[in-house]
């Protein structure tokens, strides 16, 4: 196994109108991408890195992490990016378009262990997918590095869980900065199984982890309120 990194997006149109856009869409695939800043960003993260043409980049198909994956590779000299849905955003639900601020209910509402409501997605049900993209890149076969590029909700959820704590317990992780590159320690052993609770089902839009899993292998194959 080589190493794994996980590199949120740079900074991002949707982080300078200060709007939340998660659900997956012409606007949130295509329209919402990065600021000629993030590409500057995302370019320097990949430039810093360390990392060299055998890595392996795998990102989310939202525009500001999909610009920002082609960036830092281009940076790096690496094959193309992979796209994984597994990786997009936690989707917000009725707060989706509206203003960021709305974070700091739901990330109090996760640290209490309560569901949001309003449609927003779960941090078990980010969990669960997240950990099963993490699980299939520490199954890869060799020696080069794997990074994961997505989102800000997406990628604390999961450095949580793989740190053996609770989901819920993301925001009391060190908050990712725009196109801030952090490895995931190897030695670090993540909980046996992440579940979504009984009776919780994904928002609309948003695949399950089983059916997004089986179009995201066959790709693979052929705080701060800035976290939009």
């Amino acid at each position: 196994m080589g190493r794994i990194f996980v590199l949120r997006h740079g900074e991002s149109t949707a982080n300078v109108e200060g709007l939340i856009v998660s659900r997956p869409g012409r606007r949130a695939l295509s329209e919402v991408g990065l600021t000629a800043l993030g590409r500057e960003q995302a370019r320097a993260a990949g430039a810093g890195s360390g990392l060299g043409a055998d890595a392996v980049i795998v990102t989310s198909d939202f525009a500001r992490a999909a610009q920002t994956a082609a960036e830092f590779a281009a940076a790096i000299g690496a094959a193309e990016p992979v796209v994984d849905v597994r990786l997009r955003e936690r989707c917000f639900g009725t707060f989706d378009e509206g203003p960021a601020t709305a974070y700091d209910g739901i990330w109090a509402a996760d640290a209490s262990g309560a569901h949001p409501g309003e449609g927003v997605e779960s941090v078990e049900e980010v969990a669960a997918r997240a950990m099963a993209v993490l699980e299939e890149a520490r199954a890869r076969p060799g020696q080069a590095p794997v990074v994961l590029v997505a989102h800000g909700d997406v990628l604390q959820i999961l450095l949580a869980v793989a740190s053996g704590r609770p989901a819920r317990e993301h925001r009391a992780l060190a908050h990712l900065g725009n196109a801030e590159l952090r490895e995931i320690p190897a030695g670090v052993a993540a909980p046996a199984a992440v579940e979504a609770p009984a009776g919780v089902e994904a928002p609309a839009g948003v695949a399950s982890p089983a059916a997004a899993a089986a179009p995201a292998r066959a790709a693979a194959s052929a705080g701060a309120r800035d976290d939009a």
